[in-house]
């Protein structure tokens, strides 16, 4: 999330500071996420983001990987190897986005901030805020499950969709209902959308997760060989005439 642009997330158009109509209230955080029957694989953080979005935009129906853009749009960064990907420990707060190494790192912090007071906390792959969808998951860990986080997202982008018209529209309201910041994000989210149609190749292959064991000193789940290409892939991409639009990152 852009410091510029400090969203709440998933609020149907608030922004802090701003006081929110009642009848918004609650209008789309009424259900629990389910986790799914069948199961899924795990992966690593590097890659478990993707995954998780495009499984839920193939379950919603959601064209033109408008999640995934968004996701990199919300949570998006270039990790210590060279990998561009969606960080799902992700949290973002007061203005300012901070990716933490491991899940338990993100939810001590969360718990840190609440104790202060703070309650606008947007976390995991799409940023979903705590303070204004405070159903939508039933703990923090369910809440920085990538699969949890991309599937409610996903939900509510349809929602939105169907309570505003357009997939356009649907995107501008995900970030806020106040129209110049949903058009600002709107546009954020289609030059992400630009890169990631040319970056699929990476993308699936980052997703994929990995296939070789894991050499000492590599970072965790991956071979070197395949690290080494997925990161060819993400710096090929990444310097790509149309760059992704990053969040503003922690100093």
């Amino acid at each position: 999330m852009t410091s510029g642009l400090c969203a709440l997330l998933l609020a149907g158009g608030a922004l802090a500071g701003e006081a929110r109509p009642a009848a918004q209230i609650g209008a789309w955080s009424t259900a629990l996420y389910v986790p799914a029957l069948r199961p899924v694989r795990a992966l690593p953080p590097e890659a478990a983001c993707i995954g998780a979005i495009l499984d839920a935009e193939r379950e919603a129906g959601v064209a033109d990987h408008r999640l995934l853009a968004m996701g990199f749009t919300e949570a998006g960064r270039m990790t210590a190897d060279r990998l561009f990907t969606v960080w799902p420990w992700t949290v973002n707060t007061e203005g300012v986005s901070r990716y933490f190494p491991t899940r338990d790192d993100a939810i001590a912090f969360v718990r840190e901030v609440q104790a202060r007071g703070v309650r606008s906390i947007d976390v995991g792959c799409l940023q979903v805020n705590l303070k204004w969808h405070p159903d939508a998951f039933p703990d923090l860990a369910t809440a920085f499950d990538p699969r949890a986080n991309a599937r409610y997202a996903a939900r509510f982008l349809g929602e939105l969709q169907r309570a505003h018209g357009t997939l356009d529209d649907a995107i501008a309201r995900y970030h806020s209902a106040q129209s110049e910041r949903g058009a600002a994000y709107r546009q954020r989210v289609a030059g992400n959308m630009r890169w990631v149609a040319g970056a699929l190749e990476y993308l699936k292959a980052l997703a994929a997760g990995p296939q070789a064991p894991v050499p000492v000193g590599v970072v965790a789940g991956w071979g070197r060989a395949e690290l080494g290409r997925l990161s060819f892939l993400s710096s090929l991409y990444a310097n790509a005439a149309v760059r992704p639009l990053l969040p503003s990152t922690a100093p």
